[in-house]
This record gives structure tokens, sequence and C-alpha cells, in this order.
């Protein structure tokens, strides 16, 4: 009962990570009655998005020239790099403000169930940057779940005869979380972090 450009923009949100048919819907109908212009300014956004966003040959991060604003400023410590799953995950990190280091983004992490070995994330780049940029130290931050551990034991065997040390950032209890409601591993790896403050 719809115009077939509605039904095809419906389709199209639709594919997007999240977004359900009702959603859709409401999203096709919001632009539907949103004035020209910001419909021209939100295709033309989309259409550059290919043209104008890269990745970083450096350290994998998206970046609009190559390399990117982390791998080019000379401020941030080339000798320390973060090591990420995801680009949203420097994200999170920089929004601290308190690491001053580089990065280094895998886009994804190990996982053989779904096909996902060594060669399928961007490692070699990161053990070329180890062994030839001088790095001090490596921090792992991947995410805490199985495939997470697995990519973190991979990397720090990997590079168990370099010259870099290898951490892995300190896990826990969340801020504003209650001990009485916490499962036995997080208290354990919130007991085995510790730090002073």
């Amino acid at each position: 009962m719809l115009p077939k450009s509605l039904r095809v923009l419906i389709e199209e949100f639709s594919r997007l990570p999240g977004v359900g048919p009702k959603s859709a819907q409401r999203l096709a109908m919001h632009l539907l009655h949103s004035p020209a212009g910001r419909l021209k300014d939100l295709g033309e956004s989309v259409l550059g998005l290919r043209d104008n966003v890269m990745f970083c040959t450096e350290c994998w991060n998206l970046a609009e020239e190559d390399p990117c604003g982390v791998c080019s400023d000379e401020q941030r410590d080339g000798s320390v790099i973060c090591v990420v799953e995801e680009v949203l995950d420097v994200v999170a990190i920089e929004k601290t403000g308190d690491f001053k280091g580089r990065y280094h983004v895998l886009h994804g992490a190990l996982s053989p169930v779904d096909g996902v070995g060594p060669d399928q994330l961007k490692m070699e780049g990161l053990f070329s940057r180890v062994e030839k940029c001088g790095v001090k130290e490596v921090i792992l931050a991947t995410n805490p779940s199985l495939e997470g551990e697995a990519t973190a034991l991979y990397i720090q065997k990997h590079l168990l005869n370099s010259d870099a040390t290898v951490t892995r950032i300190a896990r826990g209890l969340p801020v504003g979380g209650d001990v009485e409601y916490a499962d036995e591993v997080t208290l354990s790896r919130a007991l085995k972090g510790r730090g002073t403050f």
C-alpha cells in the first residue's frame, strides 16, 4: 500500500544493525516529512562516507587522511601501543583523556567457530610495528569475552620474545556496582588487578 520509493527506503533501513521493521518505518516517515535541504545534506553525507573516510595504514583506525590524527601527532608516545578490537573502542578510550600513546585496531577478535583467525585480523601490522618502531609497551585492551581473551593470549604469546612489555587493562567492578552482586570471576579479577589510590 506504500509507494515503491518509500518501501525501498524502509527495506534499506531494516538492513542496518539494530533497526527493526517498525523503526525503519518511523525513520522513513520522518525523512518524508523533513525539509528538502536536510534530506540533501543527509544524502551527501552518506555518499561522501566512502569517498572521505579511510583506514589509517599504521593503526587501522578510521581517518580522513593517512596517517590518522593520532599516528601523526608528535605529542603522542609512539613507544606505547594500545591494542583494541574495534574502532569504537578507540573512541571510548579517547573519551577518558588518560591515554597518550597510539593505537592498533584489530577489526575483530579471534573466533575459530566463526572462521576468524589471525589472518582475518590486522595482526601482522601490529607485530611489524612492535618489531620496527621501538615499541616499549603493548597494552591489550580486548574485550573480556572468550574471543577477546583468546586474542589477547595469542598476541601475548607472539610477542613473548620481543623487547616490548605486554600488559592487560585491569578489569573488575564498574563504578556504581555493588560487591555483593558481582560474580566470582569479576571479583577475582578486581582483586588481582587492585592498585593504590
